[in-house]
């Protein structure tokens, strides 16, 4: 387990001082595990990000406790796990999947995580799916606040029949039911892309409908994120769309 100092935790409606507290610890356990994030210009965007997820957050319910500084910092880790686990002898099946010209659909975008996170950290080409109209609305403006030419956001609300295999990777992150998930990457992923699911350890992962969906299981990547004083235990579900 890591520990890292935690600071003082900012008051509420401080979303500068929130997100400098949140980008502390994010770059603190990001050294403490040895991650280097491909883009120089990450932890600035992080930090745009973060205040707009204070400023906002609240407001708009795009996240629980926006206001709180270590939770904001444990979703943005959190988010990056498919980039920290590619390291691993474990995670080799991730490596090179988030490089230049390579195309992501995030699922379900919500708040960001992990679409805005992974695109400010790399520069696959992300497609943040979000119908709901004030988080697209919100998604949208803060990947321009954040300088991310390599996003863009789709509003429209679709079924898994009106996607097209489109995509190398597909992300999901408390997008929906797992089996919704395997249904929408049996879809839009191409031969040989992947579905990412962040999951935890107990969550049932409804690999039937992931093989009925034409996904192959590759293994659960297994990863602890600090969460506060605490660890707390995640999963990368990972499935390969069949070449056939």
């Amino acid at each position: 387990m890591f520990h890292v100092k935690h600071p003082r935790k900012p008051s509420a409606h401080q979303p500068d001082q929130i997100a400098n507290t949140a980008i502390e610890l994010v770059e603190k356990t990001l050294g403490a595990i040895g991650f280097v994030p491909g883009s120089h210009d990450f932890l600035t965007r992080i930090e745009r990000f973060a205040a707009a997820l204070a400023l906002w957050g609240d407001r708009t319910n795009l996240t629980a406790a926006p206001d709180d500084s270590t939770e904001l910092a444990f979703h943005i880790i959190d988010s990056l796990a498919p980039l920290i686990v590619a390291g691993r002898p474990d995670g080799a099946i991730l490596r090179g999947r988030f490089g230049n010209g390579q195309r992501v659909l995030d699922l379900g975008s919500g708040a960001g995580f992990p679409g805005l996170v992974m695109a400010a950290a790399t520069e696959a080409h992300f497609t943040l799916l979000e119908a709901r109209r004030k988080r697209a609305s919100f998604l949208t403006i803060v990947a321009a606040e954040m300088g991310l030419a390599n996003v863009e956001v789709d509003a429209r609300r679709r079924d898994p029949e009106q996607l097209r295999p489109a995509f190398v990777v597909i992300t999901g992150r408390a997008f929906a039911h797992p089996a919704i998930f395997h249904r929408a990457a049996g879809a839009a992923l191409e031969p040989g892309g992947l579905a990412i699911l962040y999951a935890n350890p107990e969550q049932e992962l409804e690999s039937r409908a992931a093989a009925e969906s034409g996904l192959v299981e590759t293994g659960p990547i297994a990863y602890a994120i600090p969460r506060a004083k605490r660890k707390v235990e995640r999963i990368l579900a990972v499935w390969r769309k069949r070449d056939d």
